[in-house]
């Protein structure tokens, strides 16, 4: 068990809760709302995001790293959230286009996000030596969960409205084709400064 210490207060008097004798349904419940919780009422206060972690550990900021493929299923998470009732639709739909904000003036390479941003800022965060630009498999689960929202809040309402609006325009701004290098497969990575470098098709 990892001894790194928790930089925030993540615990509360819930995390108690005996789970002996609980049946399926409730604790399927249990296991959804604590899930919920992190993706929640610990989400990067300045882009709503999914931060990577809780625990100090390696060589960043764990307080303003956030993940874009986290993020992905953090939005999947506030979905069921606000299916199941755990959550207020409309403050998911509010909290949805914070994040859709901030992720259209976040830095992309070729419409791909990093894996790793600053929830500040927006800018790249590198995630190992030679992984610092476009990571496709992490926008892939960003964009999971993005097209989910953009299907499930369906809604009118003009709150509703643009979050779709602004789902639709950072899902074609990602350049897939560009991320085949003109091959008949997708490569993993591309980086400003490393360019193919890491070579994962």
């Amino acid at each position: 068990m990892s001894k790194a210490k928790n930089a925030f207060n993540t615990t509360s008097k819930h995390d108690a809760a005996i789970t002996k004798g609980l049946s399926d349904d409730q604790l399927l419940d249990l296991v959804q709302r604590q899930t919920l919780r992190y993706f929640w009422d610990f989400a990067h206060p300045v882009s709503g995001m999914a931060r990577e972690r809780s625990n100090q550990v390696y060589n960043y900021d764990a307080t303003h790293t956030v993940t874009s493929g986290g993020t992905g299923f953090g939005i999947m998470a506030l979905v069921a959230g606000a299916e199941r009732g755990f959550l207020p639709r409309k403050q998911v739909v509010k909290h949805l286009n914070k994040m859709t904000d901030f992720l259209l003036q976040a830095e992309t390479h070729h419409g791909a996000f990093p894996h790793f941003l600053d929830g500040r800022t927006g800018k790249s965060m590198a995630f190992s030596a030679h992984d610092d630009g476009g990571d496709i498999v992490e926008t892939a689960y960003l964009m999971m969960g993005l097209l989910t929202a953009r299907q499930y809040f369906g809604g009118k309402d003009k709150a509703s409205t643009e979050l779709r609006a602004k789902i639709y325009t950072l899902w074609e701004n990602v350049e897939w084709d560009w991320y085949t290098r003109g091959e008949n497969q997708l490569f993993w990575h591309w980086s400003p400064k490393y360019n193919w470098g890491m070579n994962h098709p």
